[in-house]
């Protein structure tokens, strides 16, 4: 088992050397691994307990672009998710809201996941709806050739459905999931009836193995890898990122990740209160792709907690490596 799981962090890694990332319409979080209701929707639920859940996000702390005051990308995401056990199942909802210099992106979405029992694990599939808002203010941007017709003016706002999918195995120690967000592909038109700017689909495939090491020790790896599918072919693009995380006691928790021709990750994190249910975590960025556009550091902080698991006279299941640590 342990040489499938690594053959397929092989394969994710070296079909991501491929191509560079160009463009990203979503936003991105080093602390991937804990934040799986945002990559798939079949993940909700996959804990076995409810949790709550808050990350916020400074990249490139400290940018300035042609806009006034703070350039620098900041992305708030709150979850919740939990199972329906009676009936194979789980519910999820998130809301996200992204800032770049003058631009803002909110989603709100609510997602559902079938679970389903197979050979040695669970086969979880899922569905996501929503709303997905997206804002321009014209007036804090500083054109270089002022007057320019394919700029607008003012604040301007519009909202679409947004729709996606996905697919998770998980069994005792491992997990591989795959989704594909914006399938509506919703439209946007900021600037005038006739630039479309649409959310390209985006195919998420993720994976995650634990090792227990000893009793006190468990090393866990992870990666993910995107696929930017635009209908414009200057921006279709893939990526990779790859991260180790180390754990004691089931508490707390260091990592070291790399994301492809953008930046190292050191991650770290505590697990507090009885059966760990309050979570703290920080990541901290240090850019090495892109430094002439980009400033050198990015910062992230996550904090959850989860609600008691309900009393079945059993011992609690381990129902996904991503643990309730």
């Amino acid at each position: 088992m342990v040489r499938k799981i690594y053959s397929l962090f092989l394969l994710i890694a070296c079909s991501g050397l491929h191509t560079a990332l160009h463009a990203q319409s979503d936003p991105q979080f080093s602390m991937y691994m804990l934040n799986p209701v945002y990559y798939n929707p079949a993940a909700v639920g996959s804990e076995g307990v409810g949790r709550f859940q808050l990350v916020h996000r400074t990249q490139w702390a400290g940018y300035q672009g042609t806009f006034d005051d703070g350039g620098a990308p900041s992305t708030q995401l709150f979850s919740f998710n939990m199972p329906l056990a009676k009936y194979r199942s789980g519910i999820g909802v998130f809301a996200m809201n992204d800032r770049l210099g003058p631009e803002a992106n909110q989603a709100v979405m609510a997602a559902y996941a079938l679970r389903l029992p197979v050979s040695k694990g669970t086969l979880a599939l899922g569905v996501q709806g929503g709303i997905y808002n997206k804002s321009i203010d014209y007036n804090r941007l500083r054109p270089g050739e002022p007057g320019d017709p394919l700029l607008g003016a003012g604040r301007l706002n519009q909202t679409r459905p947004d729709v996606s999918v996905g697919a998770q195995f998980s069994a005792g120690n491992y997990y591989i999931g795959a989704s594909m967000q914006h399938i509506s592909q919703p439209a946007f038109r900021l600037a005038n009836e006739v630039i479309v700017n649409p959310l390209a689909r985006t195919i998420y495939v993720t994976g995650g193995y634990r090792y227990a090491w000893n009793e006190l020790i468990d090393f866990m790896p992870s990666a993910i890898y995107k696929i930017n599918t635009s209908p414009d072919p200057s921006i279709q693009a893939s990526s990779f990122e790859v991260n180790m995380m180390a754990m004691y006691d089931k508490r707390h928790w260091v990592g070291l990740g790399y994301r492809q021709q953008d930046a190292i990750m050191a991650t770290l994190g505590v697990s507090l209160l009885r059966n760990n249910a309050l979570r703290f975590g920080y990541s901290f960025d240090f850019i090495t792709g892109g430094r002439g556009a980009k400033s050198p550091t990015s910062h992230e902080l996550l904090l959850s907690y989860s609600l008691p698991e309900p009393q079945t006279g059993r011992k609690p299941i381990i129902r996904t490596p991503r643990f309730r640590y």
